[in-house]
């Protein structure tokens, strides 16, 4: 069975048609595809993770096709590690004072109405 760029996950038919027009014409291009050269044709709606989560299905599509051959894996993008969780910052010490101030949560509380509607 041969699949269309329609066939993967998240792509419709206009940005197929986008796909297309760039040189992207069937799945197993976009398979073996880097996410920087699809980024890189500037195709409004394209960024690295959409890129890369188009190239991750159309690799699953093309495994559904024929089980027993394994595309072959490019450079693939991964996302950045999130940063290790920092220790509380003691009472006494305001050296994390910045870091601190940067985890509270934020709440804004408001008032409708006008002052000459006052309550009796």
């Amino acid at each position: 069975m041969v699949y269309q760029l329609e066939d993967v996950k998240g792509i419709g038919s206009e940005m197929a048609k986008k796909l297309k027009e760039a040189g992207i014409t069937s799945v197993e291009i976009l398979a073996s595809s880097k996410p920087d050269n699809i980024v890189k044709l500037k195709i409004k709606g394209i960024g690295n993770a959409t890129a890369l989560r188009f190239i991750k299905s159309a690799e699953s599509l093309l495994k559904e096709q024929a089980p027993e051959v394994e595309t072959p894996k490019l450079d693939v993008i991964e996302k950045p590690k999130k940063a290790k969780a920092t220790k509380k910052a003691k009472p006494g010490k305001s050296t994390n004072l910045k870091e601190l101030i940067k985890q509270q949560a934020e709440c804004n509380i408001g008032l409708v109405g006008h002052v000459d509607h006052g309550m009796n």
